[in-house]
């Protein structure tokens, strides 16, 4: 990823000045980079999580006690759960690429990869109580923004093309962390 100064300037110029981070933002150079930063991104968000549900019950279930059965259940759920991110945060970004490219965009996978892992750093503030809802609009603002830079489409081509890949991500955010909670309420509310 590189140092902490570039890390914070990544997380600076996507918050403060999207049109040109996005604009100057080199979609040659591989992904590693994003792949890093995005890590960086669900992990502390699943600290955050595990942390509030910590004193909620796992999952925010409180049927679902701090036990020694539960904390191992949920510290290997939550270890793993970035890497499930990740994989959403790449079929993603495949899609939106895909969906670029239909509405005539130049951009590529690449860029689709940067433009939706750079934008996690908003997700944080998603985080705050109050602020919630203003970071998610903004971040979505910001995905547009990126889109449109990258691939060169018009401001309708990048809404939809935000909108259909969420859609498709909220089908696999299902698929993949719906039956673990479910399974984990079963499982514990039979103790």
């Amino acid at each position: 990823m590189g140092t902490f100064a570039e890390f914070a300037e990544t997380c600076r110029s996507v918050l403060i000045s999207p049109f040109a981070f996005f604009r100057r933002m080199p979609v040659t150079e591989g992904v590693s980079r994003a792949v890093y930063f995005a890590l960086i991104m669900y992990y502390f968000r699943c600290v955050v999580y595990f942390i509030i549900s910590y004193r909620q019950g796992y999952f925010l279930i409180p049927e679902i006690a701090v036990n020694t059965v539960s904390i191992t259940f949920a510290a290997i759920f939550f270890a793993a759960a970035p890497f499930f991110l990740l994989l959403i945060l790449y079929t993603q970004a495949v899609l939106l690429n895909s969906i670029g490219v239909f509405f005539g965009g130049i951009g590529n996978f690449e860029g689709a990869f940067k433009v939706l892992a750079f934008t996690l750093f908003i997700s944080l503030f998603i985080l705050i109580p109050g602020v919630g809802y203003i970071a998610h609009t903004y971040a979505v603002i910001v995905l547009i923004i990126g889109i449109h830079e990258v691939y060169a489409v018009d401001w309708i081509s990048s809404i939809l093309a935000i909108f259909f890949s969420y859609l498709f991500t909220s089908v696999l955010y299902v698929i993949l962390f719906v039956p673990p909670a479910f399974l984990s309420k079963i499982m514990f509310s039979i103790q």
